[in-house]
Parts: C-alpha cells; sequence; structure tokens
C-alpha cells in the first residue's frame, strides 16, 4: 500500500477519518524558508467541514499541531510532521457500511483489498477527511512558491450545470463566496441549487479551475515526470476526482492544427502565446504561459436517498440509505485542497530544476 508522493520532496499522509487524528510528514524541504503557521490555519479553515448550510455539518476545528520541521517559523531542513485532531467522529453512522457498501463509495473496493480487519468507519483513509493533511502540506509548498513569485489559485468554475463568468476572480473574492465560484451571480444560483438537492437528499458535482502563474520556462521532465504527469498523479489522489484536463483539453480533438497551435511572442522578458490553447506545457515542459487546468469532481457519494446494495456476505441483495453529515457538493471544499495539492506538485518540480544541473539557470530565481 502507498500513502507516500516521492521524488524531489516526500509527503505521507497517515491516519483515517474516524480515528483519533490525521496527519502528514514533508520531506524534502530546504532550510530557510520563512513559513507562517497562521496561513496555514487560514487554508485550514477554508477547507474545514462545518462551516455554512451548504457544507457537511461535521464539525471540526482542524487546527495544525506542527511538531517538528521549523525553527523560529523557518523550515530547518528536517522532516516536517503535522498533526490534525478528529474531534467531531461518530463512528456508529456506519455500523451497517460493515456487509453493505455504499453505492459510489469505495467500500466494496477497500473490502476486497483488505478484507474483513478493513478500516470501514466513514470510509476509513478513502475518506475525504484525509484531504485535511494535504491542505496543511500544501499550505506550506505554497507559501515557499509564493516567495519565489509563483502564484497558484483556484476556483469553481461549474457546479452542475451552473457556470461562473469569471475568468481570473482574486483569492479574496473566491472564498467570500460560499460556492467559491468567485461569480457573485453563479454563487446565488449555485446555492439555490444545493439547498434543493439538501432537502431532496441529493447531491452535485463540480469543476475546478485552477491557474499558476509566474511559472518559469523549463520545469518538467519529458514522459514520466512531465508536469502534467506530476499533477495528474496528485489530483486523482484526491477523493471525488474522476477528470482532468490541461488547456483546451478534450476540445482539442476537434480542432485543426491550424487553430489549435498558438504562435509564440516575445514581450521583452518572456515567451508567451496570445490563446495557451495547450495550458502552458509543451512536450511535458513549462515555456511561460500561465500553467492551467480543470478538474472534474462526481457528486458526492453518500446521498439520504434510499439505494440499493449487495450484502457482501450473503451476496443478497439489501436497500441501503446512508446515514451521517456530508457534503451535498464535495467540490466546494475541494477548491483549497486542490490549490494546495497542486503546490506540492509544482514545488517538487521546482526543487527539482535548482538541484538539476541542466536547463538555463536564467529561467528562475531560488531561495
Amino acid at each position: 500500500m502507498s500513502f507516500t508522493f516521492k521524488d524531489r520532496i516526500s509527503l505521507t499522509i497517515f491516519g483515517s477519518s474516524h480515528g483519533e487524528a490525521v496527519g502528514a510528514i514533508l520531506e524534502g524541504i530546504p532550510a530557510g524558508y520563512r513559513i507562517d503557521s497562521n496561513l496555514i490555519q487560514e487554508w485550514m479553515e477554508r477547507r474545514a467541514p462545518g462551516r455554512n448550510a451548504i457544507t457537511t455539518q461535521r464539525k471540526e476545528s482542524d487546527v495544525v499541531r506542527i511538531i517538528s520541521g521549523l525553527n523560529n517559523g523557518y523550515t530547518d531542513g528536517g522532516s516536517i510532521a503535522l498533526m490534525i485532531q478528529n474531534e467531531d467522529a461518530i463512528s456508529k453512522h456506519y455500523d451497517d457500511l460493515k456487509e453493505r457498501p455504499r453505492p459510489g463509495h469505495g467500500d466494496l473496493s477497500l473490502y476486497l483489498k483488505y478484507g474483513e480487519y478493513r478500516n470501514y468507519s466513514g470510509g476509513g483513509f478513502l475518506s475525504g477527511r484525509m484531504t485535511a493533511p494535504l491542505v496543511a502540506a500544501g499550505s506550506i509548498a505554497l507559501q515557499i512558491l509564493r516567495s519565489t513569485g509563483i502564484n497558484v489559485v483556484s476556483y469553481l468554475e461549474q457546479i452542475g450545470q451552473i457556470s461562473s463568468t469569471c475568468t481570473a476572480p482574486e483569492e479574496e473574492k473566491i472564498y467570500e463566496l460560499e460556492t467559491r465560484m468567485g461569480d457573485s451571480n453563479a454563487d446565488r444560483q449555485a446555492k439555490e441549487l444545493i439547498l434543493k438537492l439538501i432537502s431532496e437528499g441529493d447531491s452535485v458535482g463540480g469543476v475546478v479551475r485552477t491557474v499558476i502563474s509566474n511559472v518559469p520556462g523549463g520545469l518538467g521532465e519529458p514522459f514520466f515526470d512531465s508536469v502534467e504527469s506530476v499533477l495528474s498523479h496528485l489530483m486523482f489522489s484526491i477523493p471525488g476526482v474522476k477528470g482532468i484536463e490541461f488547456g483546451l483539453g478534450f476540445s482539442l480533438s476537434e480542432m485543426k492544427g491550424s487553430k489549435a497551435n498558438d504562435p509564440f511572442k516575445w514581450n521583452g522578458q518572456n515567451f508567451y502565446t496570445e490563446r495557451n490553447t495547450n495550458g502552458g506545457i509543451l512536450g511535458g515542459i513549462t515555456y511561460g504561459d500561465p500553467v492551467e487546468f480543470r478538474v472534474a469532481m462526481k457528486p458526492t457519494s453518500s446521498i439520504r436517498i434510499e439505494q440499493s446494495t449487495i450484502n457482501i456476505t450473503t451476496h443478497q441483495e439489501e436497500r441501503i440509505r446512508v446515514k451521517g453529515r456530508h457534503d451535498p457538493c464535495i467540490a466546494i471544499r475541494a477548491v483549497p485542497v486542490i490549490t494546495c495539492t497542486t503546490a506540492i506538485g509544482i514545488l517538487d518540480l521546482y526543487l527539482r530544476m535548482r538541484s538539476s544541473d541542466k536547463g538555463n539557470s536564467e529561467n528562475y530565481s531560488g531561495n
């Protein structure tokens, strides 16, 4: 089994939805980067449950305890260990899941892989609760990137069939709105939709758009460690992610080469293109445009509508109605998760480039 992302930096997450705690160990971060613990907590608050009427009502303070890795607010070169206590776990809500897997969840997969000793309460370590340590570690990576000028911003571009008209919202605006759509009109419509779905016991999916600006050219490796490969690897580690596309993505399959190719331009300092059709990546490597990608989030699988399932012991069909507290749209709280997880991947690639003898050293600046 693997709970570790590893290359230039290493990230291991641990814990489970209804265990004592969740946490992360981040290794490979050089010494000397200034880290503000208040900013870590700000990102945790953005992801935390129970903050408004359109997300799960599970109450968690999500205070991050920094056990090691920082010395007087600076990285010390050692392992950064982070711990987050689970304060509002109610395992009895999941007693029925031992033999009756929830449709759309990983319950059956968990049973087939780990058998009767699996951790099934709240999905165990397959739960969205495991995104809390991703945000804790990723918020550190984000601070380091921003100290170099690289910035990552994510927002909800679409909830169900409701789309945002805002193409480049500021981070403060995104988190002022409960849906994180960056567009007041879309926010209002989406909230109406979600409240209706809550009353019906149903859920809805969404699309999260991410823009990484001021990315140095030459970031990424060909083939297996391309920018797309690394980010896709991390994105599919976030529960509920079912699709990703860079730039125009699948729409490129419908285009002619004469329209899909972006002519290069020079602004006196950097190369760029006018349309950024390929999302800032060619040959798996950045060339100066912002890196842009979209992630598709499935509807929350835990819904209050009665559904059919199979008892894993008797192999008989049974009916199940999921209990507990669940997000009607997991894409909302996934926005800060995707931002922070993206930062982990980009920081890994950035540190690889800094430590490499290859490439043009004028393309980047470091600490």
